[in-house]
């Protein structure tokens, strides 16, 4: 993983609950999954960026989506990465987060195989539209969740959902796609 590309990787923690990937959109703002935030005390969350964790001032899923912005106390002193839109079918990706308890960021390539209206976990709880597909290699994995997904250096999506039935992940992934007002 580039040096400049992890410094702007966040991992989002709640003790004794789990993590999720996220990345600084704005010097003080990081987009991330929605999901997490479910249920979730946003006074317990931490964001870790670099050497770096913060106590978060709010987390706030944008409507009808898997995508949410936590808002950081602080600027950080990092490179904000850039957002735009949804590639062509077929094209190349690029997922980034810390699934699978990395220590550091980690890219898991992988090509857009288009837009759906609508997806949602086996219990409906999670629920993504605009989602698209994406297939991996290595697959993205639990801990990846609002991790970016790049296509021409740009953020278009975050990690959502894996497709792992009866426990084989298929390196089959939903993404929530960014709304154009966050573009």
């Amino acid at each position: 993983m580039s040096n400049p590309l992890a410094r702007s990787i966040a991992r989002i923690s709640i003790p004794g609950r789990g993590y999720c990937s996220g990345a600084l959109i704005t010097p003080d703002t990081v987009l991330t999954c929605a999901h997490f935030f479910r249920r979730a005390d946003v006074r317990k969350v931490r964001v870790r960026i670099g050497d770096t964790t913060f106590a978060p001032v709010s987390a706030a899923p944008l409507p009808g989506t898997d995508v949410a912005l936590v808002r950081l106390p602080e600027r950080v002193d990092a490179e904000p990465l850039p957002v735009g839109p949804a590639p062509r079918t077929g094209r190349p990706t690029l997922t980034v987060g810390f699934g699978g308890r990395a220590a550091s960021p980690e890219g898991r390539p992988g090509r857009y195989l288009g837009r759906l209206p609508f997806s949602a976990s086996r219990t409906f709880a999670t629920r993504v539209r605009p989602a698209g597909l994406i297939y991996n290699n290595p697959p993205a994995v639990k801990g990846d969740s609002g991790g970016p997904v790049f296509a021409g250096g740009e953020i278009f999506a975050v990690q959502s959902l894996i497709l792992d039935p009866r426990g084989r992940n298929l390196r089959v992934a939903t993404v929530s796609l960014l709304p154009a007002s966050y573009r």
